[in-house]
């Protein structure tokens, strides 16, 4: 979606202890790339690392004691009301 950035994971590739590219630079950062929607993957000489993340609940969370996210159902005669005493459980 727009606006949404995606970082990938934050933990380092690990690579294998007879790493040819770690040995000629100890300081590099193999970059992680989204290979599908939450499927991420880090590709060196030495190897790659697959990593999953867990799918996101993008839903808006309805809570009934939050007047900003409180919601009437539709038979409600409030619903249309934005008076904060009829906008929560009583």
């Amino acid at each position: 979606m727009f606006g949404l950035k995606k970082r990938g994971p934050t933990r380092p590739f690990t690579h294998a202890d007879n790493c040819k590219i770690l040995k000629a630079d100890p300081t590099v950062q193999i970059q992680w790339s989204e290979v599908e929607t939450g499927h991420w993957r880090a590709i060196c000489a030495c190897g790659s690392e697959d990593l999953y993340e867990e799918p996101a609940d993008r839903r808006v969370r309805l809570d009934p004691y939050d007047p900003s996210t409180f919601r009437h159902a539709g038979q409600c005669e409030h619903r249309y009301t934005s008076d904060p005493a009829c906008s929560g459980p009583s």
